[in-house]
């Protein structure tokens, strides 16, 4: 059986004793955790219901994932995070989105900001960029969108005078840029998703293009709440990362999908850096909830890796975190609490 398709039941019966007493422990913590990425996109009672018993709330991120002359895939989320949110007596907040697809219109701006101000008023508190702005979505020219293209400006205005917070999921791993080699540690992704994959392709922007790009977004607009997923891209790079958050104070970055470059990578080296950046990390799985799937091995699935987060930031045990054996952190109770909750508070405001 694979650790995707477990039960919680099931994952907590493969665990040491002590780690099974710290999971079933986490469910009687003083304060209620917040995951602050997965992608809900319609009500889901069991998952709602699921949240609410082991006192969790989550951020469901819209997506316009739609590329080329794809049909447009972003209003049923709108409508299905929304309902959510409404439903789940708040458990459940949202995150909007908008499609830069139509970026050369002459209106492009002014539709994008009068749909999103529709969104904050559906009861969104943040706003998504996605990476098909600079990876995918071109000029009639051939030229790539950046983030940091004029046309985008008023869009980052207006959030910033609004007080609302950026998602920016700008970039992907390396191995985007990389040969699907054994060499490349996604290779299964990539393979499987040759839209993405860049490697060979000398007219697309190199990840340090759109990373610097989306730099110079932030340092425009100092007082924009920015949260970079996944780790901002640079995943294999803490050190990078390191400086970027040094550099712009107004950036935090998300652990969605990302925790297990921690586990496989040095241990000290990511306990220290999650220490000094305690108050910029907030958690996030990148769980996503299949359109017709079965929704309570759905939330079976996320309350397992709820667990496993949990333990591998809090305990100092001996653990396996995907394919690697690992140590986890044993971050003090502090430190976690800020990580689990109270920057998600700070870095979302109306996420409670």
């Amino acid at each position: 059986m694979s650790a995707e398709m477990m039960t919680r039941r099931d994952w907590l019966a493969l665990l040491p004793a002590g780690l099974v007493m710290k999971a079933r422990a986490a469910d009687d913590l003083p304060f209620e955790r917040i995951d602050t990425h997965v992608h809900l996109n319609r009500l889901s009672r069991p998952i709602v219901a699921g949240l609410q018993s082991s006192r969790w709330r989550v951020l469901s991120i819209s997506d316009s994932r739609a590329i080329g002359d794809q049909p447009a895939d972003l209003p049923a989320q709108l409508i299905g995070n929304a309902e959510a949110h409404r439903e789940s007596g708040g458990c459940v907040a949202w995150a909007g989105s908008f499609d830069s697809r139509q970026w050369e219109h002459p209106d492009f701006a002014e539709r994008t900001i009068a749909s999103l101000k529709q969104q904050f008023r559906d009861g969104a508190i943040a706003v998504k960029i996605w990476k098909n702005v600079g990876m995918s979505v071109r000029a009639r020219s051939g030229a790539y969108l950046l983030p940091d293209k004029p046309v985008l400006s008023p869009i980052y205005e207006m959030l910033q005078n609004e007080g609302h917070t950026l998602v920016a999921h700008l970039a992907e791993p390396n191995g985007a840029w990389m040969p699907l080699d054994a060499n490349n540690p996604e290779k299964g992704f990539y393979g499987s998703h040759p839209e993405w994959h860049l490697y060979g392709k000398p007219d697309t922007p190199s990840k340090e293009t759109i990373l610097q790009a989306r730099d110079r977004v932030i340092a425009r607009y100092p007082k924009l709440r920015v949260v970079g997923c996944h780790l901002g891209s640079n995943e294999e790079d803490l050190d990078a990362l390191a400086k970027r958050l040094d550099r712009l104070p107004n950036f935090a970055v998300d652990l969605a999908a990302r925790i297990r470059y921690l586990a496989s990578g040095d241990r000290e080296k990511a306990r220290g850096f999650v220490l000094k950046y305690q108050d910029r990390i907030l958690y996030g799985t990148d769980f996503t909830l299949a359109a017709g799937g079965d929704d309570q091995r759905g939330w079976s699935n996320l309350s397992a890796q709820h667990d496993r987060d949990w333990q591998y930031f809090t305990s100092g045990e001996s653990m396996t975190y995907g394919r690697a054996q690992t140590q986890a952190l044993g971050l003090p109770p502090d430190a976690a609490k800020k990580i689990f909750r109270d920057n998600a508070v700070r870095w979302f405001p109306g996420i409670v």
